[in-house]
């Protein structure tokens, strides 16, 4: 079954349904069938995917199709792929990161041929079928099936000019932590710097015009380097005078960022170790972040 020919159905025109359809059709994939509730997609489906079905019932993106991606919020994929009646030889896939694809089989589905294809990339912000290919050209998807759909979802990445790899359910938890940590935690940070911004009276545009250059250039350095040569910071330095001094300014101003500070700090450590920071610094750090949840405790108090 593996071919262009394919006629492909999406259940849920989300950011994520939106996006995969639209750069699969641009890559000649046939995206026959949509079902979602939403007004708004609808408009948007039918400017970008013109040929594009918009059915009524979700059963009849299965009915009409060989292969169904089941984008809709994580928490409701399961209950909701219980009432869909599946033929043996169709595909069923969902996007989600954090779930195997096992929570896809039911009592209605003849299938064996079930499936995960999760873009490790954000999607926000796609409102055009260049901005839907370029974002999911160049990255990673993890992957999991069996059979035609597996050699399927190879070669939509492949397509999309992006690599597969295969992650077990019993990897999950930490495949999507890891990429909680770089897109939705790397937010929360910058979200973090920015109220310290203004903390000194700054609004967020001007926050917003020192922190980007600075997070941009830390990133290419990164891919330029690697993550251990582009470690820069007190911490890397030994400066424990400077890092006491961040500690009480964030204590006294801004004590809802002390734990975030002091958890990043103490993640810190070890690698400050592998490079080179010698015993003594290590353990006057490790003090100092005892020293702080005890000033924490006492201020609790």
């Amino acid at each position: 079954m593996l071919s262009k020919d394919l006629e492909i159905g999406f259940i849920g025109i989300g950011k994520m349904g939106k996006t995969l359809a639209v750069a699969l059709a641009t890559h000649g994939y046939r995206v026959t069938a949509c079902y979602t509730r939403s007004s708004t997609a609808t408009s948007e489906l039918k400017q970008l995917l013109p040929r594009c079905v918009i059915t009524s019932t979700s059963q009849e993106v299965v009915d009409q199709t060989n292969l169904v991606f089941i984008t809709i919020p994580d928490d409701l994929i399961q209950n909701y792929v219980q009432d869909l009646v599946v033929n043996e030889n169709q595909g069923i896939v969902h996007c989600s990161g954090s779930l195997p694809r096992s929570i896809l089989n039911n009592a209605n589905s003849k299938t064996r041929f079930t499936g995960m294809f999760h873009p490790y990339q954000t999607l926000a912000g796609i409102d055009s079928s260049a901005a839907a290919v370029g974002r999911l050209s160049g990255i990673t998807f993890a992957i999991d099936a069996e059979g035609w759909l597996l050699d399927q979802l190879i070669s939509f990445g492949e397509a999309l000019d992006s690599r597969t790899i295969h992650v077990p359910a019993s990897d999950l938890g930490i495949y999507h932590s890891s990429a909680v940590l770089v897109c939705g935690f790397l937010a929360t940070l910058l979200h973090c710097a920015i109220s310290l911004w203004e903390e000194m009276g700054h609004n967020k545009d001007d926050a917003m015009k020192a922190i980007l250059p600075l997070a941009t250039s830390t990133l290419s350095n990164i891919g330029n380097l690697g993550v251990l040569p582009s470690m820069t910071g007190p911490i890397y330095r030994g400066d424990i005078a400077t890092i006491e001094n961040h500690i009480s300014s964030l204590i006294s101003r801004t004590p809802q960022i002390v734990d975030v500070y002091t958890s990043l700090f103490q993640a810190s450590l070890p690698i400050a170790q592998q490079l080179g920071a010698d015993s003594s610094t290590i353990s006057a750090f490790e003090t100092l972040i005892k020293d702080t949840l005890e000033r924490k405790l006492k201020c609790a108090g």
